[in-house]
């Protein structure tokens, strides 16, 4: 028969398994968030903005990726590391296109490119992947 301590030694692991759990779990919710820094950080472009009336071609950029990302067999695989962005106004109309890698259908990783258009105001009119 096992005395109090044999059962305080035993409590003690497994309270501390448990509480480094709880903790991963809560660090893993707060990382998967989707308020990241990086987005904050586009707020705080945005509403800078609006205060100037003009459109950053940041936030073009940043309100085309999760439009692109959704079109993506595997949504979470967008690597932006090969980013090359590029930027035009033409017929009244912001173009932005950027290549990134992401996973294909077959789970190969393989670069590609998108691109998106805004009117004149910032609103997107069409995006995809080419």
């Amino acid at each position: 028969m096992k005395t109090t301590d044999d059962m305080s030694k035993l409590r003690k692991p497994a309270l501390a398994i448990i509480g480094f759990v709880v903790v991963f779990f809560i660090v893993m919710i707060g990382l998967d968030d989707d308020d990241s820094v990086e987005d904050r950080a586009v707020v705080a472009d945005k509403k800078e903005v609006v205060a100037d009336d003009k459109i950053s071609d940041t936030q073009l950029y940043f309100d085309c990726k999760p439009k692109i990302q959704a079109q993506l067999a595997n949504p979470k695989s967008f690597d932006p590391s090969a980013l090359s962005m590029e930027y035009n106004f033409v017929d009244n109309q912001h173009l932005v296109s950027f290549d990134f890698y992401a996973e294909n259908g077959f789970g190969g990783e393989v670069m590609q490119k998108a691109i998106c258009s805004f009117d004149a105001d910032g609103n997107i009119l069409d995006y995809g992947v080419v």
